[in-house]
């Protein structure tokens, strides 16, 4: 009777052990991002523009403008990148920005012509516009570009990140070329939020593929 005891306790106790973790704990090791940016990177309602005669026409971007707010669309872009292997690391954001550059700055660029809502170049110059940030980039405080980083003549929207994975420090910046106009206010608007989505999305891609270098 007594080893018969024994033996159901232990067989319990096997039972137990082989349960599947509950929910909550399970997703205790998805990636985990930590938000440690200054306060002015993380406020603001739709577009600021950045100070000094180098930056005039250049804005950050609020946080609010995307839906998810953009630190937990790079964590979930970043998890979907890396799959398993981010499971139980932690991201820790230290400085990050998104700006919309409207700079018109002198120069030669291709021209180009409008087919069903994209811009495609026609190998014409145009003598005056051009692209690329007006001020070199230690002028300029931030979303700074040069015109061969697009493909287009519409603003870019350029990403710049500082953090660390995993205890390892990394910095990605990403410029991405706007295909269409936009409304540009980052306020809600539909075309806004998906090509501020896609620069965000861009950031993880960049970053998951600076982790695995």
């Amino acid at each position: 009777m007594k080893k018969r005891v024994i033996r159901m306790f232990a067989l319990l106790g096997l039972l137990v052990f082989h349960q599947p973790l509950p929910a909550q704990e399970a997703s205790s090791q998805a990636l985990v991002a930590i938000d440690l940016r200054p306060q002015e990177e993380k406020e603001g309602l739709g577009l600021s523009e950045l100070s000094g005669k180098c930056n005039k026409g250049v804005f950050r971007i609020a946080d609010v403008a995307t839906d998810p707010v953009k630190v937990e669309a790079l964590r979930a872009g970043l998890a979907e990148q890396l799959g398993l292997a981010s499971d139980g690391k932690t991201l820790t954001v230290l400085n990050w920005s998104v700006y919309y550059n409207k700079q018109k700055p002198s120069g030669s660029f291709l021209e180009s012509v409008g087919v069903q809502g994209y811009d495609l170049p026609t190998g014409k110059k145009k003598e005056k516009g051009g692209a690329g940030s007006k001020c070199s980039q230690k002028e300029s405080a931030g979303g700074w570009y040069e015109g061969s980083e697009v493909t287009t003549i519409v603003p870019p929207i350029i990403s710049e990140f500082t953090g660390t994975y995993g205890g390892k420090p990394f910095n990605v910046r990403v410029v991405h070329s706007v295909r269409r106009k936009i409304d540009g206010k980052f306020k809600g608007a539909a075309d806004d939020t998906e090509e501020l989505l896609a620069t965000v999305s861009e950031t993880a891609e960049a970053l998951a593929a600076a982790i695995v270098k």
